[in-house]
């Protein structure tokens, strides 16, 4: 039974509203989550300990990590467009049917803290994501059914061009920020952040006070104020004036081996630059750029410059690090989950200017002797590397709405020139039937 000319056209718009919706949200979980391939893998590390399935490697959930991201971002990103009609509905409508379960057993169970749908970009209680996969789930069911009904699908004379710019992008874009570092950092070691002042405990303030009694009657006094002898005293009890404030950073802590003491407060209090250089794991860490951090090591020493090299190992396992690398600078300890946020590169480098972040560097990007020559007391702003232009988050999106449009263009082109040409064809036929017709005549 064939649906009324407009309940019809209804339907065609009800569908592609859903189907743009889904694809959108896949798009932006997939990217969100390769701008920070490494945060993504920390949080199916979570999902692995909750789960019981301690026995897989971190490479191994890396590689999960960048699949992830890369099979939601394309297909959000196939969706939108409406290619693969038969297959890419089908894949979408079955990944909701995975995660909406998921997330009803996480809310359920408190298993993990939150799910981690968007990295660390956008932080949902697992309520509010059981939730929101109910709706993509009802979206999917809508596209599935009516995926007949999609409009603007790209022609087959560019659609293959299209397939091979999303996967160049989407492991490019993921190769790049394992390489180097996250496009975005939304946690709270930021640069630009004040480290010093996101620590700070604002303890609450109180108001001492004294109860008494007469008769029936109650006075409330200050506690160094005494009524007459005619009130009876109760007893003294306090009020909160103003509330505490918890600190925004709770984990920097970084603490002396060998003095056994912590040197966080001495690293924040210093008004000039503090390197910090994070190995979070000696055993996993890069040697391949481990000169840089001897060098550098030098030229803070040379130049009065606070320099801190921190790690989450163990002692032995530092020492046995030292010997293999030639390190001489002593190396203090912290949390590995504080290193982990602190940088996503095993090893990388922190600078302070005062207690605020004023730069990061992955161990492949740590400035060299020549570039420390020329900047003395390594500002920032006078160290740049290649890859600088390609850092910013408004690059890689810019350039994913471009190559769209352009593809969306040609596509509105090639079907003008389709129909042009049909046409032409239409006109000829004419012309030869209104021949044939003639000469029968």
């Amino acid at each position: 039974m064939e649906l009324p000319s407009s309940n019809k056209r209804r339907f065609i718009i009800f569908v592609n509203v859903c189907r743009w919706l889904l694809a959108t949200v896949m798009m932006l979980s997939g990217f969100l989550k390769a701008v920070d391939p490494v945060g993504a893998m920390y949080k199916l590390q979570e999902y692995a300990f909750a789960f019981s399935f301690v026995d897989i490697s971190d490479y191994v959930l890396l590689i999960a990590a960048v699949l992830q991201a890369a099979v939601e971002f394309l297909l959000g990103l196939y969706l939108f467009v409406g290619i693969y009609r038969k297959i890419i509905p089908f894949m979408a409508l079955l990944a909701m049917l995975l995660f909406t379960p998921l997330s009803c057993y996480l809310w359920v169970s408190g298993a993990v803290s939150d799910c981690g749908c968007f990295g660390e970009s956008i932080i949902m209680s697992n309520g509010a994501t059981f939730l929101k996969n109910l709706f993509l789930l009802f979206f999917a069911v809508v596209t599935f059914i009516g995926r007949a009904s999609f409009v603007n699908s790209l022609s087959l004379k560019i659609r293959w061009l299209l397939v091979l710019f999303s996967w160049v992008y989407i492991f490019g874009l993921q190769t790049f920020t394992l390489m180097h570092l996250p496009l975005v950092d939304f946690g709270p070691y930021a640069v630009d952040n004040n480290i010093r002042s996101m620590v700070k405990v604002v303890p609450a303030e109180y108001e001492y006070l004294s109860l008494y009694k007469k008769g029936s009657e109650e006075l409330i006094l200050p506690v160094d104020s005494v009524p007459g002898s005619e009130w009876e005293f109760v007893q003294t009890f306090s009020e909160v004036v103003r509330e505490g404030v918890e600190p925004e950073i709770s984990n920097f802590e970084i603490i002396d081996w060998e003095g056994d003491f912590e040197i966080t407060e001495v690293l924040l209090a210093d008004t000039g630059y503090v390197c910090i250089v994070a190995i979070e794991d000696v055993e996993s860490a890069s040697l391949s750029h481990i000169d840089r951090i001897n060098d550098l090591y030098e030229h803070c020493s040379v130049n009065s410059i606070n320099f801190c090299a921190v790690s989450s190992s163990e002692e032995d396992e530092v020492l046995l690090w030292a010997k293999r690398t030639g390190a001489e600078y002593p190396v203090n300890w912290a949390d590995a989950t504080m290193l982990r946020s602190l940088i996503r590169s095993n090893p990388g480098l922190v600078l302070l200017k005062d207690g605020v972040i004023v730069g990061k560097w992955a161990a492949a990007d740590i400035p060299g002797v020549e570039e420390l020559e020329n900047s003395p007391t390594l500002m920032p702003d006078s160290v740049h590397s290649s890859y600088d232009n390609l850092r910013s988050l408004a690059f890689w999106v810019i350039v994913l709405s471009g190559v769209l449009f352009l593809f969306t263009l040609l596509n509105l082109l090639l079907g003008i020139g389709r129909k042009k040409k049909n046409k032409a064809i239409d006109n000829a036929t004419e012309e030869v039937v209104d021949v044939e017709t003639s000469d029968l005549n």
